[in-house]
């Protein structure tokens, strides 16, 4: 057994609980497929336990691969083998997490304030899970807009929290809903504060959108995996699933495999996309699925937000099957891409999650609209050039402005909604 194979999804109990995890013998590759069957290729290797994909293969596009100094010659075979072009950009990735640490506990200094002082929040840091739900706690308390309750408690004990907001002050399920969760993966830390970005302008700038209030109410999740981020916050920075202890060895469930729909066994539990022993098997898993029923009479609109390749995805994600209503979701999804290069962002593509990226089996997004959501989409955001998860702090305003874009266009549009149809 390779001592490091729990860094890239096996844990060895005794290292998880001891110290921070190290990336220092650990390589960071970019390769770029141009042919189908080297893309194929990537997609298998992505399977593979020894190597860490910090993006989805796609044609003609950078990937970024993490691999143990110990399995570089096999990787770089592979890849000649396959006439794949690759380079090598990180030697030692644990210099990257290294300078984002020491940047992000600058910040984190610079931004703490006594409790009478937090109405203004910045976004010059990464928050902490306590920081998140310390402000939307204060929200709930401050703003007759806010809701804020518990739906569920991790395997570690952490609470998971929902917050709603409403400028009717509750979600009556009388008005479109747009249900909205970040944090699934551990590791994106990108999308949780894009989202809680926009909680902040909603909440404390509410005059300035009436537009995306006057008609839709927000049902947020914040961080859906707590005890993967607290995770990555305090021992590895680039972990993704979940903390169940699946066996002696290999700890996680990748709760965007877990949801009953479309399930499908995936038999080894140290990969980082294993999907549970069951559908639905996860503590996590089973709060939204109980969020999602007490909302879906209204639940129009639905947004899975994830780190990174500028993506705005729609169903369906388990086969090469457009959803019914496609045309609608991809007009849409169009109008959020424009809206972000009218701000001066990048063009974000648009089209089918499995098209654009590759199948997945018990996505939130398949889910979601199995349910009854009339649009649901998948929304992978800006990840920061090499450094991949750990977007540098003095590039993340621009990353959630961007998605703020995205987030403004969709909750307008929800308002204008019909309700769905009750099932018979």
């Amino acid at each position: 057994m390779k001592l490091w194979l729990p860094l890239l999804g096996c844990a060895l109990l005794s290292l998880a609980i001891a110290k921070r995890v190290s990336y220092t013998e650990f390589q960071l590759y970019v390769v770029h497929p141009e042919t189908r069957d080297q893309l194929e290729k990537l997609h298998e290797l992505a399977q593979n336990v020894d190597y860490d994909f910090w993006d989805a293969p796609r044609l003609n596009r950078d990937v970024r691969v993490m691999v143990s100094h110990y399995d570089e010659a096999k990787f770089e075979q592979v890849l000649d083998r396959h006439d794949i072009t690759y380079d090598p950009v990180v030697g030692n990735v644990q210099q990257i997490l290294d300078k984002e640490r020491a940047t992000n506990a600058e910040f984190y200094k610079r931004a703490k304030r006594d409790s009478n002082s937090r109405s203004t929040i910045d976004f010059d840091h990464y928050w902490t899970l306590d920081e998140i739900y310390d402000y939307i706690e204060e929200m709930a308390s401050a703003s007759p807009m806010v809701t804020v309750f518990d739906i569920g408690t991790t395997r570690e004990g952490r609470p998971i929290k929902a917050v709603t907001v409403s400028s009717n002050g509750e979600v009556s399920l009388e008005r479109p809903v747009l249900f909205m969760d970040s944090g699934i993966h551990a590791r994106e830390w990108v999308g949780v504060m894009s989202v809680m970005y926009m909680f902040h302008e909603f909440v404390e700038h509410s005059e300035l959108y009436t537009e995306q209030l006057s008609n839709t109410d927000y049902v947020i999740i914040p961080v859906l995996n707590p005890d993967g981020y607290v995770y990555t916050h305090e021992v590895n920075r680039l972990w993704r699933k979940n903390r169940v202890q699946n066996n002696l060895l290999c700890a996680g469930v990748d709760l965007n495999r877990n949801y009953p729909f479309s399930w499908a066994f995936t038999s080894n539990a140290c990969t980082n996309t294993f999907a549970g022993t069951e559908p639905a098997s996860e503590p996590e898993t089973k709060a939204m699925i109980g969020l999602m029923d007490r909302y879906k009479s209204a639940m129009t609109t639905y947004i899975a937000v994830h780190t990174s390749g500028e993506m705005i995805l729609w169903p369906w994600g388990y086969d090469f099957i457009h959803c019914d209503n496609w045309e609608e979701h991809d007009v849409l999804g169009k109008k959020a891409r424009d809206a972000i290069i009218a701000a001066g962002g990048n063009e974000w593509e648009v089209g089918n999650s499995a098209d654009v990226l590759y199948k997945a089996s018990g996505a939130t997004d398949d889910y979601a609209y199995h349910t009854g959501a009339r649009l649901a989409y998948t929304i992978e955001l800006s990840g920061g050039g090499q450094n991949g998860f750990d977007l540098p702090v003095a590039q993340l305003e621009k990353a959630i402005r961007e998605a703020f874009e995205i987030y403004k266009t969709f909750g307008a549009n929800a308002g204008t909604l019909p309700l769905p149809t009750p099932s018979a």
